[in-house]
């Protein structure tokens, strides 16, 4: 164990409640600078504050960005005009807190990977500190591609796929609730940052030689049936397009890193008795 003073429960408790009350004092700073207005509203700070404490007309910064590089170019794809609605009365006002909750999230992975970092290190061996800091940064830079993965190409064609299918059912116009298609967007985003995950996951594990590669190859099946499970309960697409598109990077991160993790594991005791008869 580390060479620390041994800490009692109740100072595990108190450090970890001041580490949690850090970041969320953290999100909420960034969660305001979110719902800054748009640069267009600058010019006029009377009709700014109208705008948001009286008419309503008002338009976070992080939302004309999610709307302009995300919605908007899905939109423009489809061969067919497609209509955004209001919805339920909040819906509007719920899209702009969903969009600025998701751009905090982004912003403060780095400082929560930190934190965490921070509380359970004490607790850690020197040779799982090694293992684990070796690739924090890999997890976060995952995390964030994972995400743009899923902005830029899993959201993209999967919106384009349902206005199209809409315009062609006869008697059918594309009409979008707009929360829907946000919340839409960003579940698939995060989970799709998640699932980009399982390469550092499985370095991890076979830095501490906690994992044998050729035995989870060969349940390789198995893996792939559970992970398609799990993507679609928490991927909202009953067609399963998001599915697939998010299963398939997903598989090739899993070989990457189990060819990795043959090379890892070289260094462990068991390695010989983790390796099958014959091969490297």
């Amino acid at each position: 164990m580390s060479a620390d003073k041994e800490m009692s429960i109740w100072e595990h408790l108190m450090e970890l409640a001041t580490r949690l009350r850090r970041v969320l004092v953290v999100s909420v700073i960034v969660f305001l600078l979110t719902l800054m207005p748009t640069p267009r509203h600058f010019s006029d700070p009377i009709q700014l504050l109208t705008g948001f404490f009286v008419t309503g007309n008002f338009t976070t910064l992080s939302y004309d960005i999610f709307y302009r590089y995300i919605i908007e170019p899905s939109i423009h794809m489809a061969y067919t005009n497609v209509v955004l609605i209001s919805g339920d009365v909040f819906t509007p006002f719920n899209a702009l807190l969903y969009v600025s909750l998701y751009f905090t999230v982004l912003a403060i992975v780095p400082y929560l990977v930190y934190e965490i970092w921070a509380y359970v290190r004490p607790a850690l061996y020197p040779h799982e500190i090694r293992a684990v800091k070796k690739y924090l940064i890999y997890g976060v830079l995952l995390f964030y591609l994972g995400n743009l993965y899923g902005l830029g190409l899993i959201s993209r064609y999967f919106l384009r796929f349902l206005i199209d299918i809409s315009s062609v059912l006869p008697g059918v116009t594309p009409i979008f609730n707009i929360g829907s298609v946000v919340d839409t967007i960003i579940q698939i985003a995060l989970w799709s940052g998640v699932f980009f995950e399982a390469p550092v996951v499985v370095a991890i594990l076979s830095e501490l030689c906690m994992l044998n590669p050729w035995a989870l190859a060969s349940y390789r099946p198995v893996i792939y049936a559970v992970s398609l499970i799990i993507i679609a309960i928490f991927t909202p697409d009953a067609t399963l397009i998001s599915v697939f598109l998010t299963f398939l990077p997903f598989a090739v991160l899993l070989e990457v890193g189990l060819a990795y993790s043959r090379k890892i594991v070289k260094k462990c005791p068991d390695y010989a008795y983790m390796r099958p008869a014959g091969r490297k």
